[in-house]
Formats: structure tokens, C-alpha cells, sequence
């Protein structure tokens, strides 16, 4: 996966299709967020946001058809919990130098934990 970090609009359609587990054409995304839908997006801005999703890797494409009249089919290629995985590593790599312990300082404050939280963090380490 290349980068995790999804606009606002490329979010809204990637949490769209985990709605359901199955391919998108076009028309389907259109019909969700095109011109003639709420949103209104044109044709290039939606066709923008879903070659940069491809791009990212959070979405993959089939195409059907012959060359000329080649038709993209569209679908999630991560899961909610494999996108939050990517997104919580890229952050721990980009501003903790994927140190898990300055991110969980960082998280804490710099000051200790308590006794009752040190051990709900050592519990949920073992079960990990």
C-alpha cells in the first residue's frame, strides 16, 4: 500500500463501499456522488478521487470488456480494521519514528501511569 492519508471525500467513498462487499461500476459511484446526486462532484473530480484511492491502494479495479470499450469495476481493497492498521502505522512511522514507546508518551503526557493503567496496558499486550 502506497500512502494511507485519504481526503475527506476519498474517505466518504472508501467507508461507502464497506458498506458492502461487492464491485462498483461507475454509474453505481456516480449515482452515490456524481452530478446528479447530493454531493454534485463532476465527472473529472469523481474519476480524480477514485485513480488517487487506486493510486493509495485502498481501492483496486477490474476492467471487463474490450480495449475501446473497456468498463472499470470498482471495490475496496482494504477492510475498516486493515485501513486503520495502515493509517495508526504510518502515523507511528511519520511522528514517532515507529518508537511505540515516545508514541505512547507522546499519548500520555510524559507523566507515568498509574498502577490500574500500567496494568490494563500489560493485559492487553499479553493478549495481543
Amino acid at each position: 500500500m502506497n500512502e494511507v492519508l485519504l481526503s475527506d471525500s476519498e474517505k466518504e467513498i472508501l467507508e461507502w463501499m464497506w458498506k458492502e462487499d461487492k464491485e462498483y461500476s461507475y454509474k453505481d459511484v456516480a449515482a452515490q456522488f456524481g452530478e446528479d446526486s447530493e454531493k454534485g462532484w463532476k465527472k473529472q473530480t469523481l474519476s480524480t478521487f477514485l485513480t488517487r484511492m487506486e493510486q493509495k491502494g485502498v481501492i483496486s479495479v477490474r476492467c471487463e470488456g474490450e480495449e475501446r470499450f473497456k468498463k472499470r469495476r470498482y471495490f475496496r481493497a482494504l477492510n475498516r480494521q486493515q485501513y486503520e492498521r495502515a493509517r495508526a502505522r504510518h502515523l507511528l512511522d511519520s511522528y514517532f519514528d515507529g518508537s511505540l514507546n515516545q508514541f505512547m508518551a507522546a499519548l500520555n503526557g510524559g507523566e507515568k501511569l498509574s498502577g490500574q493503567e500500567a496494568d490494563e496496558l500489560k493485559r492487553f499486550l499479553e493478549d495481543m
